[in-house]
């Protein structure tokens, strides 16, 4: 199942060792970005099933942003295999050796959107069993659009400095470990350019 969605790249016994140290050696806290990750004719066909899903506007202190409800309800087919891969045995068990977490195959799933102005202000995503935070983008940005997933640095359990960042890119995916520690941001989208990605949470004991 695995070789029918993903990269071949991305399945090969050494780059996933290699994916595997990396993870654990990234900073600030374990993470990882793939560009390419997914087979570009599976992405191709998820982007517009992705346009059909009814977004709802998310607005506080501390965010604004679109959101869908979780594809676990949606009648879309396209994105419920898109879900029932990112939870399939085969795909669980490729993440937790990648991450060394041990999860379960209870996933959330969501589509966003970050129009000009949007942005999340910085959290570390610990709510209740999350694991992993994962990210598919579907948008190309420039550092001039804004839009980059801030990484900080923490001090006091606080966060200090950004540390690293991830700027988005079509087809590619990243995710990090959740802790007491995963301090991030999506920085204000500055243009035009829309931030569109598919995102969740992968959940364990």
């Amino acid at each position: 199942m695995l070789r029918a969605w993903i990269n071949p790249h991305y399945v090969q016994e050494n780059i996933v060792q290699d994916l595997r140290r990396k993870f654990r050696k990234n900073r600030p806290f374990s993470h990882l970005e793939l560009p390419g990750f997914f087979k570009e004719e599976k992405i191709r066909t998820l982007l517009p099933a992705l346009h059909r899903e009814k977004f709802y506007l998310k607005n506080s202190d501390l965010f604004t942003f679109l959101q869908t409800n979780d594809f676990k309800g949606t009648k879309n087919r396209t994105l419920q295999q898109f879900r029932l891969f990112l939870s399939s045995p085969e795909f669980v068990h490729y993440i937790s050796f990648l991450s060394g977490k041990k999860l379960h195959h209870t996933i959330d799933m969501f589509g966003t959107v970050y129009k000009n102005t949007h942005y999340l202000l910085p959290h570390d995503d610990q709510v209740e069993d999350r694991k992993i935070a994962y990210f598919l983008y579907f948008s190309t940005l420039t550092k001039k659009d804004g839009g980059k997933l801030l990484l900080y640095a923490s001090k006091n359990k606080k966060p200090s400095a950004v540390a690293h960042h991830i700027l988005p890119a079509f087809n590619t995916f990243a995710f990090f470990k959740v802790s007491t520690k995963s301090f991030h941001e999506v920085e204000e989208v500055i243009s035009a350019t829309q931030r569109v990605t598919i995102t969740g949470w992968f959940h364990g004991n």
